[in-house]
Order: C-alpha cells, then structure tokens, then sequence
C-alpha cells in the first residue's frame, strides 16, 4: 500500500468513527493529529538515502626499488577479477558462501579499472620504467615486461579485515617466458567498518601488493 493510499484510508476511517464515538471537540483534536502524522509518513517515503562513490588511491612508497627496469617498457595487465566483485556496490563477504552488496556504496568507476589505474601509478612511483602500457597494447607499443594479474580475493571479510588474495606473473614479453610467479595474500584491518575505511584499506594493499612486485624486479 502506497502513503498516500494509506493516508486517504485513515483519513476515511477517522471521520466515520469521529462522527459516531467522539465529541465535536476531540474531533478537532484528532484532526491536526492526524494532519501531523500525515506529514511524517510522507516525509519519512521522500527520504531516499544519499548515495557514495569511490575510487581507490595510489600509495606513494619511500624506498623506490633501484632495477634494471628504469629502461623498461612495462605492461600492466590483463588484471583478471572474480565475477562477483566486477559490480557497481561495494561487495563485503559475511560468510564463506555468502556477499553482502552495500546498495548505497558504490565504484564511480568500474573495479577493475581503478585497480589497474591505481597498481599502475603504484609501480610507476616504485620503479620509474621508461614507460608503462595498460593491456591490451600491440606490438608497437615496444612493452619489454608484461605484469599479468589474477585477484581472488579483494574485499572486506567477516573477521573485519580487509583480504587481497593474488597471483601475479613477470612475463618476458619477447619470448613468452614466466620469469617470476608468486601468490600475495595480505589482510589488513580498517579503521572502522565504514566503506571509505574499508576502500582506504583496499587502496593500502594493493601499494603492498605493488612493493611485492617491485621488490621481484630488484632481484631478477
């Protein structure tokens, strides 16, 4: 039932009852009481919560890696995530089978790309390359590495922290080759339960994640 199909009905019911139980007196009384609930229950179905949009952030590091890969050309990608955080609302996991979508909370970009964007500026600052080329690029593109991702996990947890779960590849773009594979599972816990805590929180692991990538550059 609508609010205002709500309000004509008890407007109805309170005149025919008014009429053939209560005094003239009380009927006034009753009126501007029924006036005031009108305007709550109608206020109360404008009220549509305010929505929030995030993006994640570069973590700028203090030790940048000394590598070989200052001449490099870099490739970042491709950055594969699980479908069921490749949606709009931040995704929180309540359970080991279960997600929650706050509906409100929402990327003002696609995940994967601010991820990329984000990983991308991160090494930029670690390792200075000659260049950097998201994925997918063509051969002219001169890319030397290529920094292949597949993310797991990358979202609140029901202990409260906040879980990257990865595995990234160095590539030798040349001849195909893996040079170094490793799986990064770190979990940190946000200031507060709160998505701008929680997407603050994200933003610091994938930095960690970029030192873990940079730091395999500085020993092949």
């Amino acid at each position: 039932m609508s609010a205002v199909t709500f309000l004509h009905s008890l407007t109805r019911h309170s005149k025919t009852v008014s009429s053939r139980f209560w005094p003239q007196g009380h009927i006034r009384k009753a009126g501007l009481a029924l006036t005031v609930a009108s305007v709550v229950v109608l206020a109360a179905c404008s009220v549509t919560p305010k929505g929030r949009y995030f993006v994640l952030s570069p973590v700028t590091t203090q030790h940048p890696v000394q590598s070989g890969v200052v001449k490099a050309v870099l490739g970042i990608g491709p950055i594969v995530f699980p479908s069921h955080l490749d949606r709009a609302q931040l995704v929180l996991r309540t359970g080991q089978n279960e997600l929650y979508l706050r509906e409100n909370d929402k990327w003002a970009e696609p995940l994967n790309e601010t991820a990329r964007r984000v990983l991308m500026q991160d090494l930029q600052d670690r390792l200075s390359p000659k260049r950097m080329e998201a994925f997918p690029w063509n051969s002219r593109d001169g890319v030397n590495w290529q920094i292949a991702v597949d993310i797991d996990n990358f979202e609140a947890q029901p202990d409260r922290t906040v879980r990257l779960n990865a595995q990234w590849k160095i590539i030798d773009f040349s001849s195909g080759a893996i040079v170094l594979s490793n799986r990064f599972d770190q979990r940190l816990k946000p200031a507060s339960a709160d998505s701008a805590d929680i997407v603050a929180t994200m933003s610091l692991l994938l930095g960690h994640f970029a030192d873990d990538i940079s730091g395999a550059f500085n020993q092949s």
